[in-house]
């Protein structure tokens, strides 16, 4: 049994903070653009107007986190791949595997899901939604989403693969920067500032398109122009590969059944929360902002310790991986702890950013409390199964 030394535990933890901070940064910037959204909808007076324009963006959100199931298990699986590739410096076959992750996730299976969801736009609207107010204030929003879902499932890929070989840094920057096109459409298209038309939650949506088509030709840049160590490189012949198909089905398959199956009860959770009314649907698309800020520290830890579990795997180092996930579960508690605290001390002025609605703000503080205690269970689940995936396979 290999021993593990202080060198040991302070190069685990370095590592975790190099490729983490990057990663966390990225995520709360994302949860922080999406709050801006559900913040400058506020504005809207009419109260059932603005409820269902929330309630909207819930149903949208709900069905494009079920959706994204489907590609997200191969991207978990594409990175654990890419990760040994890049320890043993196999630059074509680390090329390999990502030509094959965009053939599988953009082509095989986003085009296809996006055809789908539009085509039965209205009735998924009015299943989930439980009422045509809802449909017909975020219509609009709905088709901005979906048509950005295409882009976005090239982007996530991206975004996975960078980790995997230690770019956290390249993706954070290029998100960062591409959630300024966010910002502005957000600002001059719900309001309808200077020349641009008062477009409400549609243009919200339209502004998240722009952002996921900005980031989307940044990602093309890293892939034909950067350094990273993604760039094509034509030098090798790409040979359609059904061995590597097969390898990412294996490990993507029962990673996409968990997500597909968390994110189909929120759904169905979601369906159940509609029947009670657009202000309650509102109120939860609310709670769902901030529990996801929460819970970001957990989830960023989950995909950034990926590529180093794998590679101690690689290494024949089961040790030092388990103690990535060890160590990475008592930074994810210790964040998210003080995260929630400080949400739950200063509820009060963040759900007046949110909105005026007396009733809106009375249902989310009454299960604000229940939101900061269940993120616990979530974040340590999550840095679990994140490393665990990367293990199970050898």
């Amino acid at each position: 049994m290999e021993q593990i030394t202080k060198q040991d535990k302070l190069e685990v933890k370095n590592n975790i903070i190099k490729n983490s901070v990057p990663t966390i940064m990225s995520f709360i910037f994302a949860d922080f653009f999406t709050i801006i959204d559900t913040v400058l909808l506020g504005t809207i007076k009419d109260e059932s107007t603005y409820a269902a324009s929330l309630s909207a963006i819930n149903v949208t959100s709900r069905i494009l986190a079920f959706i994204s199931a489907f590609t997200r298990g191969m991207n978990v699986a594409s990175s654990t791949i890419l990760a040994r590739y890049d320890a043993s410096q196999n630059k074509e076959k680390m090329q390999s595997t990502l030509i094959h992750t965009i053939l599988l996730n953009v082509f095989m299976i986003s085009i296809p899901i996006f055809i789908l969801v539009i085509s039965f736009m209205k009735p998924i609207m009015l299943f989930i939604g439980n009422d045509s107010a809802i449909y017909d204030v975020g219509k609009g929003y709905y088709i901005a989403v979906m048509i950005g879902f295409v882009f976005s499932s090239f982007n996530n890929i991206m975004v996975f693969l960078t980790r995997a070989v230690c770019e956290s840094k390249r993706s954070l920057k290029l998100e960062m920067f591409s959630n300024v096109f966010n910002v502005i459409g957000d600002v001059v298209l719900i309001n309808g500032l200077w020349i641009f038309p008062k477009l409400g939650v549609t243009g919200a949506g339209i502004a998240t398109l722009i952002y996921k088509i900005a980031l989307f030709a940044m990602y093309m840049w890293v892939l034909f122009k950067s350094d990273s160590k993604l760039r094509i490189d034509f030098k090798y012949k790409f040979k359609f590969d059904k061995e590597m198909i097969k390898n990412i089905l294996h490990i993507g398959i029962p990673a996409s059944s968990e997500v597909f199956a968390i994110r189909g009860a929120n759904v169905l959770f979601t369906k159940i929360i509609a029947t009670m009314g657009t202000t309650v649907l509102a109120a939860q698309q609310i709670c769902i902002t901030i529990f996801s800020f929460i819970v970001e520290v957990g989830n960023a830890l989950t995909v950034s310790i990926a590529p180093l579990v794998s590679k101690s795997i690689g290494e024949k180092r089961k040790n030092i991986a388990k103690l990535y996930i060890k160590t990475s579960k008592k930074i994810s508690i210790i964040f998210s702890s003080i995260i929630g605290g400080i949400i739950l001390i200063f509820s009060n002025p963040i759900l007046n950013l949110y909105t005026d609605s007396d009733n809106i703000k009375s249902i989310v503080k009454t299960v604000l409390l229940i939101i900061i205690i269940s993120q616990y269970a979530q974040n340590i689940q999550g840095v679990y199964a994140g490393g665990l995936r990367r293990v199970w396979r050898y």
